[in-house]
């Protein structure tokens, strides 16, 4: 199992969730709220879910 930049995950999603809450689409902040509060496996199956790869936060070797 590879090692996940968790914070930098988080960082992105709240951005990417933040974005959409203030371009139209409000209900984003909810997700913004769950994003600040996942555990990093949360925030992994998130991220899954909306179609992120993953490997782009991979740290280490």
């Amino acid at each position: 199992m590879a090692r996940i930049d968790v914070d930098a995950l988080r960082a992105y999603l709240m951005d990417r969730c933040g974005t959409a809450a203030f371009n139209g689409f409000p209900a984003a902040i909810v997700d913004m709220w769950d994003v600040e509060s996942a555990t990093g496996e949360e925030l992994c199956r998130k991220a899954e879910q909306l179609g992120i790869d993953l490997r782009r936060f991979v740290v280490g070797g």
